[in-house]
């Protein structure tokens, strides 16, 4: 059982590795997509920047006024993203979406890449264009995700460190990528047991409740940490209420923790 991300380029390889994954392993294949469209339900549309293709289309300049909206994004897509993936055994395709999943364990986290020509001439092939055409599509969202990238997350997307594995498509094939994935699920690194299992499903509980908290109004604004045991359903909610308005802040959270199903004891400390 195993996590695993796969940060997109602008070619078809990511969808095929992640299929290659699926019919060695079992794993889902989940994409971006799917997650946005499950965020429906969280009030994804509300912030905004729930629009498929959205980052293809449009620079983040648009936004750099809104980090309530992008706060708000980040939460609802995260959320959306936990519970899809609490089970475990996912091949996630997206763009960086690995960066709202660091508090998780044992994930691995792939970048699939290869050298400018091989890019252009791949997409000459898979959507007919001229090699100057592909050359401009290609800088063109290679330009927009490093900018969305730093935008959402304050991170490169070209670094590194960001991967565990950074796989080389001018030299190897989709079988041996996928070989060369099932093998690092494998390790101690990367397998997941019930320890981390546990994590998981605390995270995800985390998730859904910032998530219930930022869809009120009246708690959206707050600066809360939130810790919980998903096992028990005991949540502890800290933060720096107004002298003035503790009270207030304890009957909001309260009111919004108690449609929550899964939370049985709630202790809030301001």
């Amino acid at each position: 059982m195993a996590i695993i991300t796969i940060t997109r380029g602008s070619l078809s390889a990511t969808c095929k590795l992640a299929q290659k994954l699926n019919e060695r392993t079992g794993c889902r294949i989940l994409s971006r997509e799917e997650v946005l469209e499950h965020g429906v339900k969280f009030g994804i549309k509300e912030t905004g920047l729930g629009e498929a293709g959205l980052m293809e289309k449009h620079p983040p300049s648009i936004w750099d006024r809104h980090a309530a909206q992008r706060r708000y994004y980040l939460i609802i897509f995260k959320a959306a993203l936990m519970d899809l993936i609490a089970g475990g055994n996912i091949v996630y395709h997206g763009h960086v979406g690995q960066f709202l999943l660091t508090d998780i364990p044992k994930i691995l986290r792939i970048r699939a890449d290869a050298s400018l020509q091989f890019r252009v001439n791949t997409l000459m092939v898979e959507m007919g264009m001229s090699e100057a055409e592909a050359e401009e599509h290609i800088r063109d969202i290679d330009l927009k995700r490093r900018n969305w990238a730093k935008f959402l997350y304050g991170i490169d997307f070209n670094d590194s460190q960001n991967y565990d594995l950074i796989l080389n498509m001018n030299k190897m094939s989709l079988d041996t990528m996928a070989d060369v994935i099932v093998c690092a699920t494998q390790k101690p690194e990367f397998s997941m047991d019930q320890e981390v299992l546990k994590q998981i499903k605390d995270v995800h509980m985390k998730a859904l409740i910032f998530a219930s908290l930022v869809r009120s109004p009246r708690t959206r604004g707050m600066d809360l940490k939130v810790e919980c045991d998903s096992d028990s359903g005991r949540v502890i909610i800290r933060g720096a209420a107004p002298v003035y308005g503790a009270d207030i802040w304890r009957n909001d959270i309260n009111d919004v923790l108690s449609k929550m199903d899964n939370v049985k004891n709630v202790e809030i400390i301001l």
